[in-house]
């Protein structure tokens, strides 16, 4: 155990899930058990590699992903409960599955019957279906991260960290240092962009490896595997295992197509053709054990035929699996049906010299015959008028004439879709028969659709848009008293607008509730005050107990709660209204001496003066200034007049 290891067990993160033991490691996180305090549960606790801790971008991106696989709630995919930092540790909380992983099934058993492989392959398609309806694609499915319960349940767990790895990552060469090269898509080796199909790809590498016990593109090293990813082609399952029906076959070259528009359009598609491939097999082909494969006895290719045609039954969803690139084809002319047996001829007595001649007529066709049909022009065929045909009837007037048929496709914004724009050949070229012609047919214009951004932050947002080849401008800011900060309002065009590539979209994005600053109406008159605030967007209440105020008449605001900085709409300011100054009944103390008048005109809240008559003698106060029994506000003053 490391020592990194050992500094984590026993820990308590984020003061609540105890670390317990360790369970798996990764390039990219180790994997503990651990109690959640809080919840008293098992858990698993994924905690990342430091190196990727101490990146804040990966942070971010891991935030954000996790949120969203949280979201996902599936009986096929492992739970995500929580996510959080403590220190320098980042960690996810999931579902603990006591179990195996598909890796180790495989190791441990090797090829699978189909039955069996299908029992696995399933419940992943059903977990990617639900994925991608949610739009979330996995972008590493691999056997690592299929998990098996110990009552048999299959669970496919780490959905989008691969994508928060990889925004981390700006390398290709980095990116298959946290992927797995045996499952990449060859567009994420060439251009680093991922959808659903690309999960597909992955899926149907995993069906193969179930079918056969090993990797279809096993490889020496990543970069050797990447490369035969994008320039190779997964081989027939049933050229190393003879037991693989060809309906299942052509199901995982549909899967595994290069070209990621041959391929389903996300997990359901996969899912619906695999249990339709299916239902066509018999008892005894589902359960058909491995056995020996067809490399090591060359004798087993006679007991199955892997080349027969698919039942009429099947869909027309997988219309081409021979192997090629992309939407290469070939051979595609039907079998010649073989010659009808010559009848034996009777033998004729002739004369010598008759024999002869006819010896020598037979022997000079025979040698034109060879000429014609081998060098000669009924070895070659012209080539047919094909541009402006469709497809279909390309490929029938090229069948026709002994002439293979090699499609590439191409945008067009004239050509309607499925109509040859060029031909690789002149019309009237005479070629050798089964020479290759190769078509240029048009996919019609090349459209994008905006993808589902409403609701989605604009960190999940934007690479959606970049992922459909279209160009994200500056997004438009708005403060929204009802949406979150961050969530996308609306986007221009619409969700579905089909768009040229690189076209651009315009993203409405909250910026939360707009502050609003708080007024001072202190002073103010309280109907004034009540209106300038309820205008500005606040809800104002007025305190229950008015106050008094030497400084502030009554019936004005004496004071405010808050008194200054910003609030949001329907925030409350509290007003307190002014009772005016305190009044008080003015006592009498004429007659009284001085001391004890003053005395008591200061307790009772006065300011007093003292003018002298005859000089005070006597101290005796003889007039005031203000009349006893008068109601005069706290703190006025009084003169008194001493003699």
């Amino acid at each position: 155990m490391s020592t990194a290891t050992s500094a984590v067990i026993d820990r308590v993160l984020d003061g609540r899930y105890r670390v317990e033991s360790l369970l798996a490691q990764g390039g990219m996180a180790a994997v503990y058990s651990a109690t959640d305090l809080r919840l008293d549960r098992r858990v698993a606790l994924k905690i990342m590699h430091a190196n990727l801790a101490r990146d804040e971008a990966f942070v971010t991106r891991f935030r954000q992903e996790a949120r969203t696989a949280a979201r996902l709630s599936h009986p096929h995919v492992v739970s995500v409960f929580d996510q959080g930092e403590d220190g320098d540790l980042v960690f996810l909380a999931m579902e603990l599955v006591e179990g195996r992983t598909l890796r180790e099934v495989i190791t441990e058993h090797g090829a699978h019957s189909v039955r069996e492989a299908v029992a696995y392959i399933d419940p992943v398609l059903q977990a990617l279906a639900a994925a991608h309806e949610a739009g979330l694609a996995h972008r590493d499915v691999k056997p690592e991260n299929v998990l098996i319960r110990e009552d048999g349940t299959v669970k496919v767990a780490d959905f989008g960290l691969a994508r928060a790895v990889s925004a981390a990552t700006s390398s290709h060469s980095s990116e298959l240092v946290w992927g797995t090269a045996a499952y990449l898509a060859p567009e994420q080796v060439e251009r680093g962009r991922t959808d659903e199909r690309s999960d597909v790809y992955s899926a149907g590498l995993l069906f193969y490896e179930l079918l056969t016990g090993v990797k279809a593109y096993p490889g020496d090293n990543a970069m050797q595997v990447a490369h035969a990813h994008v320039h190779g082609q997964v081989p027939r399952a049933a050229s190393t295992v003879a037991t693989v029906p060809a309906e299942i076959d052509a199901f995982i070259q549909w899967a595994s197509a290069n070209d990621p528009e041959r391929r389903p359009t996300d997990g359901a598609a996969a899912l619906t053709q695999l249990r339709h491939s299916v239902r066509q097999l018999s008892d005894g082909e589902l359960d058909a054990l491995p056995g020996r494969r067809v490399a090591d006895d060359p004798d087993l290719t006679q007991a199955f035929d892997h080349t027969r045609p698919l039942r009429a039954t099947d869909t027309v969803a997988v219309p081409r699996t021979d192997p090629g690139h992309y939407a290469r084809t070939r051979g595609n002319r039907p079998a010649r049906p073989p010659r009808a047996p010559r009848r034996p001829r009777r033998r004729v007595k002739a004369l010598g010299w008759v024999l002869g001649i006819l010896l020598v007529l037979i022997a000079a066709t025979g040698a034109g015959a060879a000429w014609y049909f081998t060098e000669g022009p009924g070895i070659h065929s012209p080539v047919p008028t094909l541009v402006g045909l469709t497809e279909a009837d390309a490929r029938t007037a090229l069948d026709a004439q002994d002439l293979d048929t090699v499609v590439e496709l191409a945008y067009s914004e004239t050509i309607a879709s499925g109509v040859v724009i060029e031909a690789s050949h002149e019309p009237g070229v005479s070629l050798r028969h089964g020479t290759d012609v190769t078509l240029t047919v048009s996919q019609g214009p090349e459209r994008y659709a905006v993808p589902p951004v409403i609701g989605r932050t604009l960190e999940q947002a934007t690479p959606m848009i970049e992922d459909a080849n279209l160009t994200l401008t500056e997004p438009v800011m708005v403060y929204d008293e009802t949406i979150p900060e961050g969530q996308v309002i609306s986007v221009e065009p619409e969700e579905g607008t089909e768009l040229k590539p690189d076209a651009e979209v315009t993203l409405t994005v909250s910026q939360g509730r707009e502050p609003i600053e708080v007024l001072d109406v202190t002073g103010q008159p309280q109907d004034d005050a009540e209106e300038a605030l309820s205008e500005a967007g606040f809800s104002v209440s007025i305190a229950p107990d008015r106050v008094f105020s030497d400084s502030v008449e009554e019936g004005h605001v004496v004071s405010q709660s808050p008194e200054s900085g910003t609030g949001f709409r329907g925030d409350q300011v509290t007003l307190t209204i002014s009772k005016g100054p305190e009044l008080i009944e003015v006592p009498r103390v004429i007659g009284k001496q001085w001391s004890e008048a003053e005395e008591q005109l200061k307790e009772a809240g006065f300011e007093v003066g003292r003018e002298d008559l005859a000089g005070g003698y006597f101290s005796t106060v003889r007039f005031q200034s203000v009349d006893p029994g008068e109601m005069v506000p706290k703190g006025t003053e009084i003169i008194l007049t001493v003699l």
